[in-house]
């Protein structure tokens, strides 16, 4: 099965200021997912989108998000939440994160924050979901600030 990037875009994006004096030193934990939308009637074009959050330590609000969107063909009939363990869709998702954090870490400069590390050689891919999680493509990541 072949597939092929047909165009790629930023879909959404939110960064709040953190508490600097309370969230100073914290570490910053990053978690991702992939979406599918219906794929075209002939099932050869699709959409994936790629949802990165980032968390101050054991925070449940995430103070930046954001969504990146690819449009993808393939060159037969193809259903990507049948194959969910494909590692073009594992691509995707590191591709995904990697674009957020190059507008999230444009953001920060605008907003006089401190930049975001972002090692993708650190990301852990996760397996299958619990009952009521999302897309079982996920991916998960810490980094330490450095201010």
């Amino acid at each position: 099965m072949q597939f092929d990037i047909s165009r790629d875009f930023l879909d959404a994006m939110l960064l709040q200021q953190p508490n600097a004096q309370r969230d100073a030193k914290r570490e910053i934990r990053a978690a991702g997912q992939l979406h599918f939308l219906p794929s075209s009637p002939d099932g050869t074009m699709h959409t994936a989108i790629v949802s990165f959050a980032l968390t101050l330590g054991d925070a449940e609000q995430a103070f930046a998000r954001g969504g990146w969107r690819f449009l993808f063909t393939s060159d037969a009939r193809f259903d990507p939440t049948k194959d969910t363990e494909n590692p073009f869709f594992r691509s995707l998702l590191v591709l995904g994160a990697g674009k957020i954090m190059a507008q999230l870490n444009n953001l920060c400069m605008h907003a006089n924050l401190p930049l975001i590390p972002f090692m993708p050689e650190q990301l852990v891919l996760g397996g299958q979901p619990q009952a009521g999680a999302a897309p079982p493509a996920s991916v998960a990541a810490k980094a330490s600030e450095k201010a």
